[in-house]
């Protein structure tokens, strides 16, 4: 189960160091608040089955709705108020973490070059999950 938890979050550690706080946001509301894809996708102004695709994604790691539903609520809060670690730049990407340009995708950047940040951050948002829901 913590796998799967971690995982998830993992999942959107890295949307969020690359600079994708749609994904988390729409997730947010979709899973917390119930709102439809179809509202998000207008009010954010990505595709619909994009937009499917990134909710897919989040209830196959965790394993279950439920489980999604928590993992969201319980880091939305602090993963809302991380700054990105990759800028958009005239031609193409800039990490700020190794303060190199990116040539590949900025989630593969993340996920290859930066997985202790990842993982550190990870443990963090797992940590204040336990501090909520504990006794």
């Amino acid at each position: 189960m913590t796998e799967n938890i971690s995982e998830a979050l993992r999942y959107l550690v890295i949307k969020v160091l690359a600079g994708d706080f749609v994904t988390l946001h729409s997730l947010k509301e979709y899973l917390v608040d119930g709102e439809s894809p179809s509202v998000l996708s207008h009010k954010y102004r990505v595709g619909k089955f994009k937009l499917r695709g990134y909710i897919q994604r989040v209830l196959e790691k965790a394993g279950n709705y439920r489980v999604a539903q928590h993992i969201v609520k319980t880091s939305y809060t602090y993963l809302s108020g991380l700054s990105p670690i990759v800028v958009r730049v005239p031609r193409g990407y800039y990490c700020t973490a190794c303060e190199k340009p990116i040539t590949m995708n900025p989630e593969r950047h993340i996920r290859l070059e930066h997985k202790d940040l990842v993982n550190r951050i990870v443990a963090e948002c797992m940590r204040a999950a336990v501090k909520r829901s504990g006794p």
